[in-house]
């Protein structure tokens, strides 16, 4: 690598903020001719910085591939920001140079408008298929690590959701049956169309942390964190907001509470099943 390409090269990884103060004041050529250099995480650090629109300013002016590997490394939200931006064409252009799995993710987000589940969802998170034996599941696990949020969900050969399980449950069941056979079948979902308030309100946080989304035909989009629902929650000012973020804080207290309760139950009970809390017993959905 050349000496000054490394320097710059260190400079964003270590000064993010102030390396896209500066990408901003260079041309869009200029900018480009930068990030063409840089390695995609890196690149991706940088453009992570800037606002949408000028993202996309300067990600015109790059090869597709190149393109592609800066939107392979992003957080999916902001990927599909950018791609938002970028028109239909050079949109089009881009997602076919992505690989192919990120780019159904991406196009799943984008067929969503602002504010609804299907445009909140995170796509990355681990789905196996209801005939994959217990232990292939184990190795699955291991092997995609980041992808696994509490529970493992499970879904049919048409990738429909068919249902879930905790992690726990998963290195506790048997080897060699099918995730089918072990699998809560009844899942508390959401649409992928509701609207930001019905998501909010859904009575599902008072058991769950993330909220499984399906579209019309039930297939798995991936899910929707407490944690993020929080985070809208609390950049929300108006008045109309408030009995929305009133109710999530309300239920995200139940579900904490619920978890400890569980986490109690675990450790009391050593190895063997996990206990259930009391208050579990009455609802329907993958604990």
């Amino acid at each position: 690598m050349r000496a000054d390409l490394s320097v710059a090269a260190q400079f964003v990884a270590d000064h993010p903020e102030e390396a896209a103060l500066v990408l901003e004041q260079l041309s869009f050529a200029d900018a480009a001719a930068l990030l063409a250099e840089l390695e995609p995480a890196q690149g991706a650090r940088l453009v992570a910085r800037l606002s949408a629109a000028l993202a996309v300013d300067c990600l015109r002016s790059l090869p597709d591939r190149l393109v592609a590997g800066v939107l392979s490394e992003l957080p999916i939200d902001l990927a599909a920001r950018i791609l938002v931006r970028a028109g239909e064409e050079t949109r089009g252009s881009w997602l076919a140079a992505v690989p192919e799995e990120r780019a159904e993710f991406l196009r799943r987000k984008l067929r969503y408008p602002p504010g609804t589940a299907g445009a909140l969802v995170d796509p990355l998170v681990l789905a196996l298929p209801e005939d994959l034996s217990v232990a292939e599941a184990q190795k699955q696990l291991r092997r995609s690590a980041e992808r696994a949020y509490y529970y493992v969900y499970v879904v049919d050969r048409e990738q429909r959701l068919v249902g879930a399980l905790d992690i726990r449950e998963l290195m506790l069941a048997e080897s060699k049956a099918t995730l089918g056979a072990v699998m809560h079948r009844e899942v508390v979902t959401v649409s992928a169309h509701a609207d930001l308030a019905t998501v909010m309100s859904h009575p599902g946080w008072r058991e769950l942390d993330a909220l499984p989304v399906v579209d019309g035909a039930g297939v798995f989009f991936g899910i929707i964190r407490h944690r993020m629902m929080r985070q809208i929650a609390g950049r929300a000012n108006d008045q109309e907001a408030q009995p929305m973020v009133r109710t999530l804080v309300s239920l995200g207290e139940l579900y904490w509470t619920g978890l400890s309760a569980f986490l109690a139950g675990v450790n009391a009970a050593g190895p063997g099943v996990p206990q259930r809390p009391p208050a579990e017993e009455a609802t329907n959905g993958a604990q």
